[in-house]
């Protein structure tokens, strides 16, 4: 079994989030369709902070449907080192479970370039799958980073939007001691 990871944060405030949506290879076209189907006309990609309550609802209900598993990443830093921290513990859970491909959300030139370095090192010292391709990717290229921006949204939020994702959500690590 080989498995992808798709990427994206979330701050709430002192809690950083990083979601990785976790995909078996053989799941990733059939995901990615029923993804594409849950567009509205017009749109070109999902984007929780923009939809409307209902609408969250009803994409997370459809999301909970889907053949993928989330792991949230949790740290109460400052961005820089919560990102790097959350990342580094993602790597050595892909390791643990043979993931083949990452794609993180593209952010700036200069934070994806960090990102790059960090999963190459990595990966030499055997922290990462040594076959572990990454790439960096916006929303309207990947509809599974989707996924990762609406748990991201809903887990942070907590009550009732947090449960809405207990479904999809497998595992919640805390990658310091910094958190509220």
């Amino acid at each position: 079994m080989t498995v992808q990871a798709f990427v994206d944060e979330s701050r709430r405030g002192r809690s950083y989030l990083v979601c990785a949506v976790v995909v078996e290879a053989e799941d990733l076209t059939r995901s990615r369709v029923s993804l594409r189907g849950m567009l509205l006309s017009g749109q070109r990609r999902l984007h929780f902070a923009t939809e409307s309550n209902r609408c969250r609802k009803s994409i997370l209900a459809g999301m909970v449907k889907l053949p993928v598993r989330v792991w949230v990443y949790m740290s109460g830093e400052k961005e820089p080192l919560a990102r790097k921290r959350s990342i580094d513990a993602l790597l050595q859970d892909l390791d643990a479970v043979n993931g083949e491909r990452l794609v993180i959300e593209r952010r700036e030139i200069s934070q994806d370039a960090k990102e790059k370095t960090q999963i190459a090192e990595a990966k030499r010292l055997g922290l990462a799958p040594a076959r572990l391709t990454y790439a960096h990717l916006g929303p309207n290229e990947e509809p599974l980073l989707w996924i990762a921006d609406a748990v991201a949204w809903a887990y942070g939020a907590g009550g009732s939007w947090r449960q809405r994702t207990r479904e999809l959500v497998e595992q919640v690590k805390e990658v310091d001691s910094c958190l509220p």
